[in-house]
């Protein structure tokens, strides 16, 4: 199969991309090793502590994941995330942050007591680091996190990795001093009853930090929008773990927990729902100017069991079909955008960006058409 030749971009949107390489990169590096590196080190003591307590502990604290991994994948599935990003984002929380919460929650413990780990440290520090995820996708990746719906997205991952190696720790020490009653009842109020707690808390983070980038707020919005949704983040965790302390939990559970977990899932299916407008919208132009038929425009925006069967026949046609279709859909999002709702956050000129997507959008497709006839039976049948 033919390889198809580059497309010469605006010399604006070519820099962003070499810096989008250069980040990666960095990503790799920064992004990745570190946070696998120090989740080695957190688990590995636990095992070493807990022994087989740490295997059945893992087991537990996994089986929420992947239905939270399903819905989070449905309700950002217009204009996805990169998953590399999202699994660095979910491996800093696991890592890094679960990290940096131990060592000094355990110091200030140990120095000031229990209340002052729990209600003031731990709030403080782990908010604190699972923030450090999302600015680093900001200064890394510019433009991928650009409103309320990405920062929802971006906190809920981080606060699910961090989330699922705390409760290894916790039903790991559940199993060595009460054996399987205690864990079982742990497994039920945090795994079951509980799964939302720390994406509750971070979400915060992530909404003020996209409010204030969606705004253009610049810098100093950004450190504002930063601060105050940490600040809200932080007083909410340390609500939870003074109600926890007190006897107050079901309280909080029935008063704050799931109202908040409530408002949570509405605003992503909102941002879900005003991404497919956006495509809708953005991508009408392009089908009017015959730059897409109406049948693929109907697959951009289906609402996932057609994209779906896309994507695996993209899978069966090899390797370079599934990056040509990623570049296919990546495309159309963002020209959708470019189209629909103007400049992003810090991006290039609407119309410069049009053109360089339009530019690859048609590229990925000629490609697809030519080369993997059987991916997009539609685009072929009709192109």
């Amino acid at each position: 199969m033919s390889t198809p030749a580059p497309i010469e971009m605006p010399a604006d949107i070519a820099q962003a991309v070499r810096r989008q390489k250069g980040a990666l990169r960095t990503l790799r590096a920064e992004g990745l090793i570190l946070p696998l590196l120090l989740l080695v080190l957190v688990l590995g003591s636990t095992g070493l502590e807990a022994g087989v307590g740490t295997g059945i502990a893992l087991v537990l604290a996994f089986l929420p994941l992947p239905l939270i991994a399903a819905i989070m994948f449905r309700l950002d599935r217009f204009e996805p995330e990169p998953t590399r990003i999202l699994v660095r984002t979910f491996l800093w929380g696991a890592g890094a942050a679960t990290f940096v919460g131990i060592v000094i929650n355990t110091t200030v413990g140990l120095t000031a007591g229990d209340f002052a780990a729990t209600v003031i440290s731990a709030p403080v520090v782990e908010e604190s680091a699972k923030a450090l995820a999302l600015l680093f996708v900001i200064r890394r990746r510019p433009g991928f996190l650009d409103g309320v719906h990405d920062g929802l997205v971006y906190a809920v991952w981080v606060a699910l990795g961090f989330a699922m190696v705390e409760n290894v720790l916790y039903y790991a020490e559940a199993f060595i001093t009460e054996g399987w009653g205690g864990i079982t009842l742990l497994f039920a109020l945090r795994g079951v009853m509980t799964p939302f707690c720390h994406p509750i808390f971070t979400a915060m983070t992530g909404i003020g930090i996209g409010v204030a980038v969606a705004r253009g707020w610049g810098r100093g919005g950004l450190a504002f929008g930063l601060l105050l949704g940490l600040a809200v983040a932080i007083i909410l965790h340390a609500l939870w773990n003074l109600s926890a302390m007190t006897g107050a939990t079901i309280t909080v559970y029935l008063v704050g927990y799931l109202p908040l977990a409530a408002i949570g899932i509405a605003l992503l299916l909102g941002g879900s729902r005003r991404e497919r407008r956006i495509l809708t919208r953005g991508l009408a132009p392009e089908e009017a100017a015959g730059t897409l038929p109406a049948a693929e425009v109907a697959l951009l925006t289906a609402r996932g069991r057609a994209r779906a069967k896309l994507r695996r026949r993209a899978r069966r046609a090899g390797r370079e079909a599934r990056r040509m279709l990623h570049q296919y859909e990546a495309a159309a999002y963002e020209l959708a955008h470019a189209n629909a709702v103007g400049r992003r956050p810090g991006g290039p000129e609407p119309a410069a960006a049009a053109a360089a997507y339009r530019a690859c959008l048609v590229e990925a497709r000629a490609w697809l058409v030519r080369d993997a006839p059987g991916v997009l039976p539609a685009v072929a049948s009709a192109g």
